[in-house]
């Protein structure tokens, strides 16, 4: 079987999944934010302990990036039949950094014992943040329209990725287009003319959906075109940064993929890279921008 026929194969079985688990309720919501984001720390854990040696991490991040996930659940309220419950994130930050901290100490060799509890717990905060970040972003009940801002991001980082392979692949170097190398060093298939034909586009599709639907609805907010590209903006230039950090990681690590969740796409995280920085990118900046308007 062709990789092609696996990636479509794959697709046509994940993708209906997840958006059942999206309109269904908040708790399938929440379970698909926690699968997701504790297979995707899982994943971080085994790249970064072939950087470092220490010892084995991955089901400490898993369980750490779960229980971060289900922190900003319970921070924000009305899940589980419960009122929002102070303090909740902070503390679980604070264990997670302690048990880390004490591995560290116990099982790691100090000439390398800050970069490996730098690499590790990026596991947990980093993809736990993402997972977290989703939550707040969605709402309780039955319907698509309880996680409009998560799949306006998801939507906006799959189209910046496609438009920007396709260009890049077909247009670039070809016509009155030229073929600048993006990062080299890091994805050296990426270019620039990809890039900004992917952050156009992007741009177009979320500046749209902000003004003219109610994607953005739940933050109570009136959006003028000028907010709407900004946001755009946002969300193509974090998504393209998070692409470029999963790909750093996986070449400082000598990894291919991820993980081989998803046949023929690889992990969480190599589906995912985009989606990781994108929304929380958005969550911070609106709720910054409801502090100033």
């Amino acid at each position: 079987m062709s990789n092609l026929t696996q990636r479509l194969i794959t697709a046509f079985i994940a993708i209906p999944i997840v958006f059942v688990l999206l309109w269904f309720n908040d708790f399938s919501r929440i379970g698909l934010m926690c699968f997701l984001g504790a297979v995707g720390a899982w994943e971080w854990a085994r790249m970064a302990s072939k950087m470092y040696a220490g010892p084995d991490m991955r089901y400490l991040s898993f369980a750490s990036s779960l229980a971060l996930t289900l922190a900003w659940a319970l921070s924000k309220g009305g899940y589980f039949g419960l009122p929002a419950v102070p303090y909740v994130v902070g503390m679980t930050f604070l264990a997670i950094f302690a048990i880390y901290i004490g591995v560290a100490y116990a099982k790691v060799e100090i000439d390398h014992l800050f970069p490996w509890l730098v690499m590790q717990l990026g596991a947990p905060l980093y993809v736990g943040l993402w997972g977290g970040m989703n939550v707040l972003m969605m709402g309780n009940g039955q319907g698509f329209e309880h996680c409009y801002p998560f799949i306006l991001v998801m939507t906006a980082v799959w189209l910046c990725d496609t438009v920007a392979y396709f260009f890049g692949k077909f247009a670039a170097g070809k016509g009155p287009f030229g073929r600048h190398l993006f990062a080299p060093s890091i994805s050296p298939k990426k270019t620039w003319e990809g890039s900004i034909a992917g952050s156009i586009a992007t741009v177009a599709w979320v500046a749209y959906w902000v003004k003219c639907s109610a994607a953005l609805s739940s933050f109570e907010m009136n959006f003028t075109w000028t907010s709407a590209i900004v946001i755009g903006l946002l969300i193509t230039v974090a998504g393209q940064v998070g692409d470029l950090l999963m790909s750093a990681l996986k070449r400082w690590s000598g990894t291919k993929d991820s993980g081989n969740l998803f046949v023929g796409h690889g992990g969480v995280l190599d589906r995912c890279d985009s989606f990781l920085l994108a929304a929380p990118a958005l969550y911070i900046f609106m709720d910054f921008l409801k502090t100033i308007v």
